[in-house]
């Protein structure tokens, strides 16, 4: 049996999983376990291969449903929706205009590299899609978090050590606004505001209710489950460019 379908077993495995699912299916604005489980694992084009081929538009689309999580959370985790959207649509881009070259992850990055795109274009899709495996981390840990951690931990604990292990590696950068191209935030102040907003996040029964609906006993295996599935794509992607030498792209 292939992973994909023991992973289909395991997610949909009682009539009243499936109720459930369907009466989460109808609200396509909110962030929803299943939809993001079916367009990821559907990224997996040999999902029982730890090297799969990842399909860039199921990546691209389950990206998307993802950060409908980040809606939940309030206005601090904006500064990952925004920069995971412009990124998203980049790849699009990409996508749009040469399917044939872009069509999974890997053929994609084999692309660039063997026209030597990655140097000549500073929005190639290899540093694009970088910025957002970097992220994809930080959502993975914390999403894990939420499942593993004992309620008497707080969402702002558990945000801030998965940020500290995560995404605090790489904002070094300083940011410009688009103004004059003048610096306004240096490193330091970026960690620092972002660990102040995570003070504001909602609390661990009300993110609860935003990823369970009120059904958190049913659905937890396979809302485990479906964090296993993005962990299985994050390390096919991280392996990848390991492989490649392009984990420390600039």
């Amino acid at each position: 049996m292939h992973r994909s379908e023991i992973y289909s077993d395991n997610f949909s495995n009682n009539s009243s999983i499936e109720k459930i699912k369907e009466y989460q299916l109808n609200d396509i604005n909110e962030f929803n376990v299943y939809r993001v489980y079916d367009t990821f694992i559907a990224s997996l084009r040999e999902s029982n291969n730890s090297e799969s081929p990842i399909g860039t538009q199921d990546y691209i689309d389950g990206y998307r449903e993802l950060i409908k999580f980040c809606d939940s959370l309030g206005y601090i985790f904006k500064f990952v929706k925004d920069d995971v959207i412009d990124k998203l649509n980049i790849l699009q881009l990409f996508v749009d205009k040469d399917i044939l070259n872009f069509d999974t992850i890997q053929k994609a990055i084999n692309y660039e590299t063997e026209y030597n795109l990655i140097k000549t274009n500073p929005n190639n899709f290899t540093r694009t899609l970088l910025r957002l495996h970097r992220a994809l981390l930080f959502i993975i840990e914390f999403l894990h978090g939420l499942a593993e951690r004992p309620l008497s931990e707080s969402t702002t604990t558990i945000a801030t050590q998965c940020y500290d292990a995560t995404l605090n590696n790489y904002h070094t950068i300083k940011y410009k606004t688009n103004i004059h191209n003048r610096t306004i935030l240096d490193a330091f102040l970026i960690r620092k505001s972002v660990k102040i907003g995570f003070r504001i996040l909602p609390s661990r029964l009300q993110i609860d209710e935003a990823i369970f609906h009120g059904h958190k006993t049913e659905l937890l295996e396979q809302y485990k489950t479906f964090i296993k599935i993005i962990q299985q794509i994050y390390d096919t992607i991280q392996t990848f460019y390991t492989e490649k030498k392009y984990l420390q792209l600039p």
